[in-house]
């Protein structure tokens, strides 16, 4: 079913200043996903490729959650805002709160174990707090009954590499594959 129709009681009380088929991404990913993960907006290669996190920030969380040996087609991802924000500025706080309702749909649709907030923007919302993302990121915190898990947004580790280490460690723990120090006798 195409998402827009699943969620059409939604897209018929949407405000159409927020709404531009055009810029358009919808989530995706499995219904019964355990992990969902939640970004801020699309960017250009999201609305031309219509799926979220692909272009290089998409290619670097595949590259983790391969290295990790997690699937990303077992992911639900989706963002706060569905349509790509003019000139590739973050999403405004009313914009945020139009597609409020349709995430917090989603979330209780796919009704996951954990909800990984990457980035910032996602992460301010969904805990509704004003700290950072080096602050609070890899903890997992309870918010209306759903465990949230801020990461960094894999983008932020384009531009500084010294994040990569922490979003693999932090995608290890959300997925129950941290590394335990054990070394297999082979190794030694």
């Amino acid at each position: 079913m195409e998402f827009i129709e699943k969620y059409s009681e939604f897209f018929e009380q949407l405000d159409k200043t927020y709404m531009d088929r055009s810029r358009f991404v919808p989530s995706v990913g499995p219904e019964d996903a355990k992990v969902v993960m939640v970004g801020e907006a699309p960017g250009a290669n999201e609305v031309e490729q219509g799926e979220p996190f692909v272009g290089r920030a998409g290619d670097k969380l595949n590259k983790v959650l391969r290295d990790i040996g997690v699937e990303r087609s077992d992911i639900y991802i989706t963002n706060l805002v569905k349509i790509r924000p003019p000139d590739n500025r973050d999403p405004k706080k009313d914009e945020i709160e139009a597609w409020a309702p349709l995430l917090d749909q989603e979330l209780e649709n796919v009704d996951p174990d954990i909800v990984l907030t990457l980035g910032n923007f996602a992460s301010k919302y969904m805990l509704d707090s004003s700290k950072g993302i080096s602050q609070i990121h890899g903890r997992i915190f309870t918010r209306e009954g759903l465990k949230i898990m801020p990461i960094y947004h894999p983008a932020a580790t384009l531009y500084d590499q010294s994040k990569t280490p922490d979003l693999e460690k932090d995608l290890r723990k959300a997925f129950g594959k941290e590394d335990t120090g054990q070394q297999k006798l082979s190794d030694i």
